[in-house]
């Protein structure tokens, strides 16, 4: 490569390394290494809050990189005094202290790399760093010398090895003074002070996470976005964008015990239900927000892609009771600094700190605060530890595979308090989520588990929407659909602002019932608000295919994949099963899903007597089938021409009491929906009433010989 090929680049360059690393390892190696991968962890976390990336880091060492200084320095503060607590937690012999040296240079960039004297000066600087401390250059110094406020001590010319000129260096104190030894005089310190930013989303109220069975096909964690590249994927570019919208990222866990992250996450979806009841501001939906935890996207990457104008984010570090919960308010555009504030309080002042959020970004924003002076929600508690366990309840249903651990922490809650509504309508949640997941002959135990629950929340308030959304979804699965339509009019009484999540609890509900223009009025509100939520994207692509619509289906399928970086599980079985209804000579290559069933039953594509036979073994041979098990035997049997059979499992997964009605408009369930049979059940399962009440739906009409049909 030649000189004129080199990407030549103005960057700040933080390098820092470990203190004493090879005897720490040599007293201890199991301990130090512990140690190394949580420290690395933070340090990564927090580079990342302040728009750095991490370059490299092998062994003791961490290079990143910034385009600002100012965040570069800010940014070694933050995890020198992260760093410093976390040390006054261990034995002295097991403390390890990092040195960091900053430096503002000319680099090479090639691929993910950098290259030249500008990193190479970087890292002399941190190997003449104080352990814990942190040195930069000159070149850095005169970018921030007025910007901070931190003190400096100018310690001479450096001579330095392999840089041939010396280099002009100064230790950051952290002190709102610099002293220059030259000169022997004291400088002028900026007058205003602020405390260090961590970064990343933060709390208030409690919103109902209300996609209870409507994940039928998802059952695993949400897919994180490793890498969306907003200059080729905007979630947003298809949806009209609304002015003053707002990203609230989940707040990143700095506390030492790793199990924190539930307590953190449920406490990052609080602060976001609560700025949704902002007036004139539009918040990006969990699902959508919650897909860059952990990513090394910059704020103006995310922003981009989520067509948001702000982002909030920031950290929790949680130590007993104690907390230090930092928040900043960052401009989209440019990951401009609005505002910031870092709170060091008792787990018992959380509401006084969710209300100063909440009104801080309002102000902020300019916006009018739409809720009342004390933010602490309908059906609370004063039980400070079952707040906490509600919390951590909450965070883990939003990682979807710790349901039955969720259950523990919110039993446990109601235990302190029995009268914390909220809890109850979350336990109601809870078993709505695992009747979706465990066998079928286990699924009725859940579901009465849940109204139970649900009933109890309503008893004991009477207006918490959130009981109500699980009071939805348990009459949608036993197929109680006046009862459900009752109680989805009672959550428009309470609230007119609803969350992503019921706002797709009521799209399915519509799903359910035939009435897809209504769904697709409120996919398309989702797709929005919330434009990386992949539940509502797979139904929205069904939704198409409900409405005839099969080649747009297929496109948005294939944009969901780009968005999902080809990793969309949701919409792999959507459009497998909408392929299932479209040509009976399918290939093996267009079934994207694998599961037990359609991975043995897509050996007998050619042979739909081979098929249907394989089928009727796995139905009766295979043990503990769940609903959704034979909601896919069913389709599979009908694309192989079984109708009696499709509706054999049609019935015995519905006979479950948990189980999902509106596979049944399908493409691939056409000539099952002609037969008498069909139509006799839907009347047997009150779907006719339901239409007689509430209108008729869009895929079926009456005759007027009294009867009705379904194209």
């Amino acid at each position: 490569m030649t000189t004129e090929e080199f990407h030549r680049k103005l960057t700040a360059i933080l390098s820092a390394d470990a203190v004493g690393y090879s005897r720490l390892m040599g007293d201890d190696e199991a301990a130090t290494v512990k140690i190394l991968e949580t420290y690395k962890g933070v340090m990564s976390s927090l580079i990342r809050q302040h728009r750095g990336r991490i370059v490299d880091s092998p062994g003791d060492n961490l290079l990143a990189e910034f385009g600002s200084v100012v965040d570069a320095v800010q940014c070694a503060v933050s995890i020198q005094k992260e760093l410093q607590t976390r040390n006054a937690d261990l034995p002295e012999s097991r403390r390890m202290k990092f040195r960091i040296g900053i430096n503002l240079g000319d680099v090479i960039e090639e691929e993910d790399r950098i290259y030249g004297d500008g990193v190479n000066i970087a890292a002399r600087l941190e190997a003449i760093a104080d352990p814990g401390g942190i040195c930069i250059s000159k070149t850095a110094f005169d970018y921030i010398e007025n910007k901070l406020p931190f003190g400096y001590r100018f310690i001479g010319e450096q001579t330095v090895k392999n840089i041939a000129k010396p280099i002009g260096a100064y230790k950051v104190l952290m002190e709102t003074r610099v002293v220059d030894e030259e000169k022997g005089q004291k400088a002028r310190a900026p007058f205003w002070k602020r405390k260090s930013v961590l970064s990343l989303g933060i709390i208030v109220i409690l919103a109902i996470a209300a996609v209870l069975y409507w994940n039928v096909y998802s059952r695993r964690p949400s897919i994180e976005l490793a890498s969306i590249e907003p200059k080729q994927v905007h979630a947003v570019s298809e949806v009209e964008e609304t002015p003053k919208t707002i990203a609230i990222l989940p707040f990143a866990n700095l506390s030492s015990d790793p199990e924190q992250v539930y307590f953190v996450d449920g406490l990052s979806e609080e602060i976001l239900n609560s700025l949704a009841q902002i007036q004139d501001l539009n918040v990006i939906g969990r699902t959508s927000s919650f897909s860059f935890k952990g990513s090394n996207k910059t704020v103006q990457e995310i922003a981009s892609a989520l067509g948001a104008d702000h982002i909030l984010e920031g950290s929790v570090r949680k130590a007993g009771d104690a907390l230090r919960i930092t928040a900043q308010l960052l401009r989209g555009t440019d990951g401009v600094h609005l505002w910031s504030k870092t709170y060091d309080r008792e787990l018992k002042d959380i509401f006084e700190i969710q209300e100063d959020i909440a009104t801080a970004v309002a102000d902020e924003l300019k916006a009018t605060l739409g809720i009342n002076k004390s933010i602490k929600k309908l059906g609370g508690t004063d039980n400070v530890e079952a707040y906490e366990l509600y919390l951590v309840a909450k965070g883990q249903n939003i990682n979807f595979k710790t349901h039955d651990s969720a259950l523990v922490s919110i039993d446990s809650a109601i235990a302190l308090d029995n009268r914390f509504a909220l809890a109850w309508a979350e336990k109601a949640q809870t078993h709505l989520f695992l009747s979706i997941v465990v066998p079928s002959n286990r699924a009725s135990e859940e579901l009465d588990a849940a109204i139970s629950a649900a009933r109890r929340a309503i008893e004991i308030e009477p207006n918490l929407k959130e009981a109500y959304i699980s009071l939805m979804g348990y009459n949608i699965m036993k197929c109680d659909w006046i009862e459900a339509e009752q109680a989805m009019q009672k959550t428009f009484q309470l609230t007119e602002e609803q969350s992503s999540d019921t706002k797709i609890g009521i799209a399915r509900f519509y799903q359910e019932v035939g009435f897809f223009e209504r769904e697709k009025k409120i996919l398309e509100e989702i797709r929005r608000s919330d434009p990386l939520n992949e539940v509502a994207r797979s139904m929205y692509v069904l939704n198409l295919a409900f409405l005839g619509d099969v080649k747009r289906a297929e496109e948005e399928y294939r944009r969901g994949r780009e968005l999902f970086n080809n990793q969309w599980e949701d919409g792999d079985i959507t459009i497998t099963n909408i392929r299932l209804g479209v040509d009976h000579s399918i290939s093996s290559d267009e079934i994207i899903y694998s599961d037990p069933t359609y991975d043995a039953v897509k050996e007998h594509l050619a042979s739909p007597k081979d098929g249907l036979a394989e089928l009727r073994r796995i139905y009766i041979d295979r043990k503990n089938l769940s609903s959704s098990d034979f909601i896919y035997i069913s389709l599979w049997a009908a694309h192989f021409g079984g109708l009696e059979f499709a509706m054999d499992s049609m019935e015995k997964g519905l006979s479950s009491n948990a189980a999902s009605f509106f596979w049944n408009w399908l493409p691939v369930m056409h000539d099952v929906r002609q037969t008498p049979r069909f139509k006799k059940f839907v009347k047997d399962i009150g779907l006719v009433d339901y239409w007689n009440k509430f209108g008729w739906p869009d895929i079926c009409h009456q005759l007027d010989n009294g009867d009705f049909e379904c194209d």
